[in-house]
């Protein structure tokens, strides 16, 4: 599965379309080119990219490529987000804004170098985060999470207080309650390919206006261990085929 790189607007950053003509520009600069949604460079890694949501796939690292991040995210004012248990944003030095989510800081990156030596480590960690998840079935032959969809869609909606599994997720739900996230809706459904399913969605202090999604199931790797697997999703990403429809009132219970 490949490592997922992006970049995050700031308070600062321009319209998406300047964003965009940003990035083509570094690509550019570093004697790029871009074939369809491939991203080709002169010292060897083939990254696969899609321009409008700047979502790279990443099996490995180049010079190069990082040169194109820091000098796209400068320019963008962006940060530089990735996949795996790292997510503290990366702010080049020089860059302007702020971030628009919640986080414990942000981390200061001042050459191309230095990039790519932080992104060499969570590549890596990422790496062996696939191959233990791969291990316990918990990510098909094919590495997507075997996890169930953000939207509950058509299925049966359960009674929360009769599921084990959701008397579970929300001993997880009341973990965050300290850190001020606000639940306003829940369901809980079966899926049928992955049973009960516990979903919740909640903003954070100081970004009401941005909500996102708890997804909480259970899973039985093949080591025979059922594990609780949570997952937060944003309600509204950039590419709008992967945003989340608010949970219904109707089929909701209210949470405080």
């Amino acid at each position: 599965m490949a490592f997922p790189v992006y970049f995050a607007p700031t308070s600062a950053s321009p319209p998406a379309a300047q964003r965009e003509s940003d990035l083509k520009g570094a690509i550019a600069a570093a004697g790029g080119s871009l074939d369809g949604r491939t991203l080709r460079l002169p010292d060897g890694p083939r990254v696969e990219l899609d321009v409008a949501t700047q979502n790279f796939q990443v099996e490995a690292l180049s010079p190069r490529f990082c040169q194109v991040l820091f000098s796209a995210a400068l320019q963008s004012d962006s940060t530089v987000e990735r996949g795996g248990s790292d997510v503290t944003p990366l702010k080049i030095k020089g860059s302007r804004g702020v971030t628009r989510y919640t986080r414990m800081r942000t981390d200061i990156i001042a050459t191309p170098d230095e990039l790519c030596a932080r992104l060499q480590q969570d590549l890596g960690d990422w790496n062996q985060f696939i191959s233990r998840s791969q291990a316990m079935g918990l990510i098909g032959p094919d590495s997507e999470p075997l996890g169930p969809p953000g939207d509950p869609g058509s299925e049966t909606r359960l009674d929360p207080a009769k599921s084990g599994v959701a008397d579970q997720c929300e001993d997880a739900e009341r973990s965050y309650l300290r850190f001020g996230w606000r639940f306003s809706r829940v369901v809980v459904s079966l899926n049928p390919r992955f049973g009960v399913v516990w979903r919740a969605d909640f903003t954070q202090p100081g970004y009401r206006s941005i909500g996102a999604r708890m997804i909480c199931s259970q899973a039985q790797g093949t080591d025979g261990i059922r594990r609780l697997l949570v997952e937060i999703h944003p309600l509204e990403m950039f590419d709008p085929k992967q945003s989340l429809h608010a949970l219904e009132p109707a089929a909701a219970t209210s949470r405080k």
